[in-house]
Formats: structure tokens, C-alpha cells, sequence
């Protein structure tokens, strides 16, 4: 009787495990797949809201409201499936809010959070298309995309966000930063705007200084850069 109770327990338990291994593939299957990871430095995870955190390794898929943090002296590179790149530098948070690409439709669209930590994007088919159709939030402005590419900072209450040399150098590149207290336009690479607070307007755009460049470069150690062009100076 023993026995036969012992082994019944160890079945039930396999049996547990089970369901809950194919429960979590099915909650992970059905989440939108919106891009991968191309480069880890160090340690990074994603979360969904309702799953436990991945561990991040070159080739992870990452889904639509994934959380994804790097921890500290670690960075990574991820692309999305419109070649929209990030890179994230050490201690950072990004949120994958929005993500919808069904190649060129009206609907496409991708807004993304940085929480937290130096970060660089570039943009990818939708803004090409559709600029107005990618928005970078940061927790003191929001940062409209017209194709381009970006290099910052952000944290809970300020942020320092700097135009880039955009990749195609024949077309116009610039963006807009705007909270409930001012707007601004960036349209010279190497030009910037930081917010203080959430309080407070952008400031007027200028000329950043090649040392905050250049630290905010050094910042986010991807193992493999994105190769574009730094700013005019």
C-alpha cells in the first residue's frame, strides 16, 4: 500500500509539471512575437506581465508588453521585426508597449518605454513609411520619430535625449520631443534637448558637447555596435 501510494504521488507530481510546462508554452505562444535579442553583453531578462523573467541570450524572441531589463556592467542590442534597433547600456529598463507590422499597412505602429538607463535606436520600416507612426515615451517626454536615429539618457525624473547622423545621409532627419509643457524640434545632428523634471518644458535645442556624446557611447557596451555615422560637430 505504501508503494502503491508513493508511486501514484510521483505520477500526480509529473503529471503537475507538466500541465504547467504546456500552460506556460501556450501563454507564451500567445503573445504577439515582435522582434530578437542580436547581441547580449553581460546579464538581461524580459518579463511579461504574467510570466516569470526570461534570462536573455543572442537569439531570445521577445513579445509585445515584454519588460526588458539589463543589469549592471551588461547591455544589449535588440531588433524588431520592422529592423527597428535599440541598444540598452547598463541598469536599463525598456517596455515594449505597442508593437503591430503587417508590412506597410496603415495599422502599423510601434511605441516603446524607456524607464531607465542610456540607450540609442534607430528607426526601421514603420517610421520610413509612417513617421509618426513610432513614439518613444521616457517618463518626463515623449519623442516623436521622422526617421532617424538617437542616442540618450533617461531616468524616473529626467531625461537627455541627442539627434544622431542619421544612416541615409541624403534624407532629412529629425526629431520632436514633447511633454505637457513645451514641445521641440531637433533637426541638426548633434543637436540635443534635455528635461530636468517633469515639470518643466524641453529645453531649446543645442549644440551637445562631444564629452556627453561620447559618455553616453561608452555607456551602453554592446559587444556589437550598430555601425553608423556619429554626430556633425
Amino acid at each position: 500500500m505504501h508503494r502503491f501510494f508513493k508511486t501514484y504521488s510521483y505520477s500526480h507530481l509529473l503529471r503537475c509539471l507538466s500541465l504547467c510546462l504546456l500552460l506556460f508554452s501556450q501563454n507564451i505562444l500567445a503573445n504577439t512575437e515582435i522582434g530578437i535579442i542580436n547581441e547580449v553583453s553581460g546579464t538581461a531578462f524580459a518579463k511579461l506581465p504574467t510570466e516569470d523573467r526570461r534570462k536573455l541570450s543572442k537569439g531570445t524572441q521577445i513579445y509585445e508588453s515584454d519588460l526588458i531589463t539589463t543589469e549592471v556592467k551588461s547591455s544589449i542590442t535588440l531588433q524588431l521585426n520592422d529592423e527597428t534597433q535599440f541598444e540598452l547600456g547598463s541598469d536599463a529598463k525598456l517596455l515594449a508597449s505597442k508593437f503591430e507590422y503587417k508590412n506597410n499597412t496603415e495599422e502599423d505602429s510601434v511605441s516603446v518605454k524607456i524607464l531607465k538607463g542610456t540607450f540609442r535606436f534607430v528607426s526601421g520600416l514603420i517610421a520610413k513609411k509612417k513617421p509618426r507612426a513610432m513614439e518613444v515615451e521616457t517618463s518626463v517626454a515623449t519623442i516623436g520619430i521622422r526617421g532617424t536615429h538617437v542616442v540618450g539618457e533617461a531616468n524616473a525624473t529626467s531625461a537627455t535625449i541627442i539627434l544622431m547622423e542619421p544612416e541615409d545621409t541624403t534624407r532629412k532627419t529629425a526629431i520632436v520631443v514633447s511633454n505637457n509643457y513645451g514641445t521641440v524640434t531637433v533637426d541638426v545632428p548633434g543637436y540635443g534637448t534635455e528635461v530636468p523634471d517633469a515639470f518643466s518644458p524641453p529645453s531649446p535645442p543645442r549644440r551637445m558637447r562631444l564629452e556627453t556624446v561620447n559618455n553616453l557611447m561608452r555607456s551602453i557596451q554592446s559587444s556589437q555596435r550598430i555601425n553608423l555615422p556619429r554626430p556633425r560637430f
